[in-house]
């Protein structure tokens, strides 16, 4: 849940409805349709049943709710449940046979396959080659929302160039006479320095090289061929492994643990909760940290905190690191965040599988960032209206969170509009309110634009092994390497950790997996 909630914070973070206008000739302002209910003037009811992490949880009866009842000629039951909860709550209610018409999910995971399977989903593959905002998803994205060659899931956006990618303070490196590291050897040189050397020119001993929090989080893989859950990496058979097992982790361990020992990393990064570590940063503390393309703020790295603790302070993004075999890019995202399935049990009623079909499609268009004000009357109304669901602050949108979950159509249904582009990159960089902010943003996205990205394979299928045993799986690899970091587990026992691993039901997971990419004929690609 841990992982699920920072990418939310993206989401959260920025204006539903701010996404550029993508390159695939989409319209960029939608006309006010209105037409999801023009088939027939019989009102319908629709039972939507998901997560939220809107704070107030949106409650079923709200000026919201009127809006879309209003516009689409519907009675909109709904029910939300934080997502904390929400898993819990979600298996009960598929247990109880009592379904309702839409389903939300965050991921896919081993209850969506096995109840998709079970036939408590509507197969959507006809249905959403009628929308425009539907074509605009790519492959990759639908193979994971696919069960038995049938597609069960609408996704949402969510850029897959998104999520944590390391950045560094240039200015250090500036000040140390250092330049920006390439490989795990380099960045042992820079973090130590940064440790050791007054970065800050403070004459104190305060200053910590690399963050790191409990969990090994986040994972200071820099690229697709250093991470941990990039299946990447083949073992002696020809089989693509899991990225923590690999020897590349192996050297990211040796480096971690390494630079423990120089007393380089927090002495107590190991019981560290990341959030403690962006705090440190902004305190100008830590030299290398994390964080996603966004307009910044509490629970990343807040620049306005950042210049206030440290004006001289210059953050740039760290490229991938060169590698063995000459592929240095990242690891692309799922590309979604949230999908919304709807019930089998509607099949014999087509009116309302569109009239649900129309309503999410309506809510999928992006606005251009320079239309994102009241004069946009689709994105006032998604937004409940300037002064009531957002403010204009320096010509920028931003959300009133006390009122939102009341008089906000998207606080109900996500509107993330696709992107086949990069400008949804660019457009953080607007958004963020400080100048260093800003520049910092349109580095990243310079980055992001111009390296490749690898598709992990294992995003694109179902192998119930793996998904049924990955926490558990991941969990071990993560408690053994913590120990090895922190020198309770010599590293020269990787091999038998390993081994230990594949008894737990790794070697299952790793021959299902491959017989899975076999028979689908996929296999790890890079994209630019």
């Amino acid at each position: 849940m841990q992982m699920k909630r920072i990418t939310t914070v993206l989401l959260s973070l920025t204006m539903a409805g701010s996404l550029a206008a993508c390159s695939s000739g989409q319209s960029a302002a939608p006309q006010e349709t209105g037409k999801a209910g023009t088939d027939t003037d019989k009102k319908v009811t629709i039972n939507w049943f998901e997560g939220s992490w809107e704070d107030p949880v949106p409650p079923p009866d709200s000026e919201a709710v009127k809006a879309i009842n209003e516009k689409f000629k519907v009675d909109f039951k709904s029910q939300y449940i934080p997502w904390d909860t929400y898993d819990e709550k979600l298996a009960v209610k598929m247990a109880s046979g009592d379904l309702p018409d839409v389903i939300g999910m965050e991921e896919v995971d081993s209850n969506f396959v096995k109840w998709a399977k079970q036939g408590a989903y509507l197969p959507l593959d006809e249905s959403i080659k009628q929308y425009d905002t539907f074509k605009a998803v790519p492959d990759y994205v639908w193979d994971p929302l696919k069960v038995d060659g049938k597609i069960y899931g609408i996704p949402t956006y969510f850029t897959a160039k998104g999520g944590k990618k390391p950045l560094i303070r240039q200015d250090w490196l500036d000040k140390l006479g250092l330049k920006m590291p390439t490989t795990y050897d380099e960045l042992k040189q820079v973090v130590t320095a940064f440790a050791k050397n007054d970065p800050d020119g403070n004459g104190k001993d305060d200053t910590v090289g690399l963050g790191l929090a409990k969990g090994i989080y986040y994972d200071p893989g820099f690229g697709a061929y250093y991470s941990n859950t990039a299946w990447y990496h083949k073992n002696p058979s020809g089989q693509l492994i899991p990225g923590n097992i690999s020897q590349a982790n192996k050297e990211k361990i040796q480096f971690l643990a390494d630079v423990y020992k120089a007393g380089a990393l927090n002495k107590d990064w190991a019981v560290t909760k990341y959030n403690d570590v962006f705090k440190a940063f902004n305190a100008g503390k830590v030299g290398i940290w994390y964080d996603q393309p966004g307009p910044g703020g509490p629970g990343g790295v807040d620049f306005e905190v950042l210049m206030k603790n440290d004006p001289k302070a210059v953050v740039v993004p760290i490229p991938p690191f060169k590698t063995a075999d000459g592929n240095s890019g990242f690891t692309l995202g799922s590309g979604f965040y949230r999908m919304y399935m709807i019930s089998a049990k509607l099949k014999n009623v087509p009116d309302k599988v569109k009239r649900i079909l129309e309503i999410i499609d309506y809510f999928r268009k992006p606005v251009p960032f320079d239309q994102q004000n009241p004069k946009n009357e689709y994105f006032d109304w998604m937004n409940g209206h300037e002064g009531k669901g957002y403010k204009m602050v320096d010509g920028i949108a931003q959300q009133m969170k006390e009122n939102r979950s009341n008089v906000a159509p998207n606080a109900y249904i996500l509107n993330e509009g696709w992107q086949t582009g990069d400008d949804i990159l660019y457009d953080y960089a607007k958004m963020n309110k400080t100048a260093e902010g800003k520049v910092f943003n349109q580095k990243l996205a310079d980055l992001l634009k111009s390296s490749p990205f690898y598709v992990n394979p294992i995003s694109r299928i179902h192998p119930l092994t793996f998904m049924e045993k990955k926490t558990e799986l991941n969990q071990y690899i993560t408690d053994e390497t913590t120990k090895m970091v922190v020198g309770q587990r010599p590293i020269s026992d990787w091999d038998k950790m390993v081994d230990e691993w594949m008894a737990k039901g790794g070697k299952q997971a790793i021959d299902e997996v491959n017989k899975e990419l076999n028979d689908m004929k996929l296999q790890g690609e890079w994209k630019k």
